[in-house]
């Protein structure tokens, strides 16, 4: 059972109210078996309605699909999104969600309702592999013994959870967005397992790590005193001659007031497991991107978004919303304490620091919210402190699926779907389709699920609709909206399956068909080890198209939407219907004004 409650707490130092579950924040990891049946009761122990999405754990449709050889039973009433695929859980209510516990990997588990995501309702959820499975180790290590430690290690992970904090609660925040009419994307600091500090080294500081690349598109300008970005037309679009500065509350967007919260402490054992850990991230940051890193210890990075891939050394992660990165980690180094570095870069120039200490090695004083006089692989900005350093940039960097996996179909899907995203009408607005925004409450109390043929489920310019067992082609525009050349980065995410990421490219998509883009512009496709994720990061170099593929095994009501949580809140989402032509059925514990019991 999970217990979901509103208290107060100060992870970065500053009071205010926070979301606890079970009594801990960030919410306590889910662990399972690949196969479990599993049972979970939320209770909505809070004064504010709640619903909790398994994020890329795809609720199980009844066929077999050979792509991911998982046996699938059928539990779309589960996924967590109010007006989807349930009702809200009110204040002293409670909720059954029921799924098969597959397939397996790293995935997290948070809210679905407005932006309380933003109050801290989130935490990791771990499947464990059954014996047997096809393993990339030997790649990593060709020893045998060193395998079967790191196989070991990889059932038995450590969790590391980035996310963003603001002393500003949810409601506050979006309703600064409303007044001010502008889109706010500055948060206080970033936490590490839910603790951290908030910095404030000057701006003559944070302008070191401003890349030359970001600042030429400000007009001139900087960050300010938080590292955040100004309100400029590339990065508030066509409409920011109508926002009002003056609305925003004081240290919100700028004003920076250090503070100092716990210093998270990672203990590991480098006797356990023949000295190999598992570290398992998760980007749970609700806008902000941040790289990862390990003073002295490289990274084999072997899974992303829950799936293995061919693994690969670097020396960070970069991270951005709703995305997982497992690497494992070798323990030979002096038994001591090393830092943690999370360093956010994008939307704003900030930093976390955490402790990776040696059990039984010598120990430091621990000093939260002073920036450390040491230099690790990467700086307060993210990037690299020498040229021979590599972090990785997943979102944009060849992840080849380990096994191969590449869908069946060569060049074309059975359907095309093509969203123009961007703004609408405001810089806080957002538009998944280009044509209307998806209202935060949409049929909350008349979820698609149980009546597909409502006004939003026949609304076309905010719902799709697929056939079961089709190949689907989803094509996302960024910067093809007129007046909008330049559009900043999305986090895209869907609900109940992953995606192939078949192909990108600079310009507007003009093609009539996905043929056509490969006939005419072949080396911006890869159809042979496309990258296989959950969130697709779209760019800030302006007009670009992505083409995404994927298999509809899954019926039911789907959100496709942006992970940055207040473009979500803005209205940056649409439906897509998978399998309308096999609608599943209710069972009667889910029905009208029921919760699963």
């Amino acid at each position: 059972d999970l217990f979901v409650t509103y208290e107060k707490g100060a992870p970065d130092g500053q009071e205010r109210k926070v979301i606890y579950v079970n009594g801990k924040f960030p919410a306590p990891p889910l662990i399972f078996d690949e196969d479990d049946n599993v049972e979970i009761t939320v209770h909505n122990k809070m004064e504010v309605n709640t619903t909790v999405h398994w994020h890329a754990v795809p609720p199980p449709s009844t066929r077999h699909t050979i792509l991911t050889c998982i046996r699938m039973l059928g539990t779309p009433w589960s996924d967590g999104v109010p007006g989807l695929t349930q009702k809200p859980i009110e204040p002293g209510e409670k909720f059954v969600y029921r799924f098969k516990a597959s397939p397996p990997g790293q995935y997290w588990y948070h809210s679905h309702t407005r932006t309380t995501l933003l109050d801290g309702l989130y935490g990791p959820l771990f499947i464990k592999r059954k014996q047997g499975s096809k393993k990339p180790w030997d790649q990593i290590s060709k020893d045998r013994h060193d395998q079967q430690n790191i196989d070991k290690a990889g059932d038995d992970p450590t969790f590391l959870t980035v996310s963003d904090w603001s002393k500003v609660d949810s409601e506050a925040y979006i309703e600064a967005e409303e007044k001010s009419n502008l889109d706010i994307f500055c948060r206080d600091s970033v936490l590490i397992n839910g603790k951290g500090s908030v910095y404030c080294p000057g701006k003559e500081f944070l302008y070191k790590f401003v890349p030359q690349g970001l600042l030429d598109t400000l007009d001139g300008q900087n960050v300010n005193d938080k590292g955040c970005l100004p309100f400029v037309p590339s990065t508030e679009g066509p409409w920011f001659d109508k926002g009002n500065v003056s609305a925003i509350p004081p240290g919100l967007q700028e004003g920076c007031v250090a503070s100092k919260g716990q210093k998270e402490i990672i203990e590991v054992n480098a006797h356990e497991n023949g000295g190999w850990l598992s570290l398992n991230l998760i980007m749970a940051a609700t806008f902000m991107a941040a790289t990862v890193s390990i003073d002295e210890h490289d990274m084999w990075l072997f899974e992303v978004d829950g799936h293995y891939v061919t693994p690969q050394k670097y020396q960070g992660v970069t991270m951005y919303p709703g995305e997982r990165y497992s690497v494992m980690i070798k323990l030979d180094k002096e038994p001591k304490d090393y830092e943690i570095r999370a360093a956010s870069f994008l939307s704003q120039t900030t930093s976390a620091f955490g402790v990776f200490r040696y059990k039984g090695g010598k120990k430091s004083v621990v000093t939260p919210g002073v920036i450390p006089n040491t230099t690790g692989f990467t700086d307060y900005g993210g990037f690299p402190t020498r040229k021979e350093y590599k972090v990785l940039d997943g979102a944009y960097t060849p992840l080849p699926p380990f096994p191969p996996n590449a869908p069946p179909k060569p060049k074309e899907g059975d359907e095309m779907h093509v969203f123009n995203m961007g703004r609408y009408g405001a810089p806080w607005k957002w538009t998944m389709s280009g044509k209307a925004i998806m209202p935060p409450d949409a049929n909350a109390y008349d979820p698609l699920l149980f009546n597909p043929t409502s006004p939003l489920g026949l609304d076309q310019n905010l719902t799709i609709h697929t056939k079961n067992g089709s190949w689907v082609d989803l094509v996302l525009c960024v910067g093809c909206l007129p007046g909008e050349p330049q559009e900043i980065n999305h986090a895209i995410h869907k609900h109940a399956s992953k995606v192939w990421l078949i192909g990108s490219g600079q310009g507007i998509w003009n093609y009539s068909s996905v043929p056509e883009a490969i006939a005419k512009e072949p080396k911006s496709f890869n159809l042979e080890t496309p990258n296989y994720r959950d969130t697709i990061m779209t760019t800030f170099e302006g007009s670009a198209w992505f083409v995404l593929r994927y298999q509809v095994t899954n019926p039911g009501a789907w959100l496709l939407h942006c992970h940055v949580e207040i473009h979500l809140a803005g209205g940056m989402g649409v439906v897509i219907m998978d399998g309308a032509d096999k609608w599943p059925k209710i069972p009667p514990e889910y029905g009208s004004h029921k919760w699963g019991y």
